[in-house]
């Protein structure tokens, strides 16, 4: 799946601080499915079914081509938001940028999809790139309130915990299937665990830039992995019969490879900065 990638991306989400208050992003009716029984599984993963069973879901596009992924969300005041990746923005003039929600192909035209252009982008203040570290960004969306909520287009909701150490989460993207392949031209999942941070260390090796705006996911015998391409995309956990937006798709060694997990941006670690942009 493709994208501006650090190191050589596999997947990621954003997050900073770690307050006591939960997050003030998760607005009603936020992270519903239409989809019932769904099994999903980008690299060792498969194609999205049914299609839009993943509303939040965009694709960044930089003059018109996809960049990166990410997710909507909304905050109480009604507002919507796009988060993704600070790598996919940096260096990009916001008013290059577009969001198209309510896609299943990357670059087939499709009835209920809608494009917005990006009115301002917010990226983490603390993020490096050198590191990865704080490694994501709030997009401000033009003409948001012409969004309309349904089963192909809906938020999804932010995290409302902290993650725990094998808990079971998806990550979605347009990107490679492979370490060297193309870009999908259909909606993938994966569904992978979420690894204890001495894992991920272990793992990642001991001069990785794992820390505590990560959280990391994969298997030892690798296979599934987010890719080029999936940048910025959601990594997301059914919780209490919502999904959550627990992660963002950041960097990693490769694609799916043996003991080399993907590595994400922490979102709850990152929601005071979050709490503080949107509202």
């Amino acid at each position: 799946m493709e994208g501006s990638l650090a190191l050589a991306l596999c997947l990621v989400v954003a997050a900073s601080a770690a307050p006591n208050s939960a997050p003030l992003i998760t607005a009603p009716n936020c992270g519903l499915t239409a989809a019932r029984g769904a099994n999903p599984f980008i690299v060792g993963g498969a194609e999205v079914s049914p299609r839009y069973k993943w509303p939040w879901i965009g694709s960044l596009r930089s003059s018109g081509s996809h960049i990166c992924g990410g997710a909507l969300v909304k905050s109480i005041a009604g507002t919507y938001y796009f988060i993704t990746a600070a790598h996919c923005t940096q260096g990009t003039n916001a008013n290059r940028l577009s969001v198209k929600f309510g896609s299943h192909f990357r670059t087939s035209s499709e009835a209920g999809s809608i494009t917005l252009n990006v009115a301002n982008k917010i990226e983490h203040p603390n993020y490096n790139p050198s590191t990865i570290q704080n490694d994501i960004a709030i997009l401000v969306l033009e003409n948001s309130q012409s969004i309309v909520e349904s089963d192909q287009i809906r938020p999804i909701c932010y995290a409302s915990r902290d993650h725990y150490d094998g808990e079971e989460c998806t990550v979605i993207g347009w990107g490679t299937t492979s370490e060297s392949g193309s870009l999908a031209s259909r909606l993938q999942e994966a569904s992978k665990p979420i690894l204890s941070d001495s894992q991920c260390s272990s793992d990642l090796g001991s001069n990785s830039y794992y820390s505590n705006s990560m959280l990391c996911s994969g298997y030892a015998a690798g296979g599934v992995d987010a890719c080029q391409g999936d940048s910025g995309g959601p990594f997301f956990c059914q919780r209490n019969g919502v999904w959550e937006l627990v992660g963002v798709v950041s960097w990693g060694y490769g694609c799916a490879r043996p003991g080399r997990p993907g590595v994400y941006a922490d979102n709850w670690d990152l929601r005071d900065w979050v709490d503080n942009e949107i509202n």
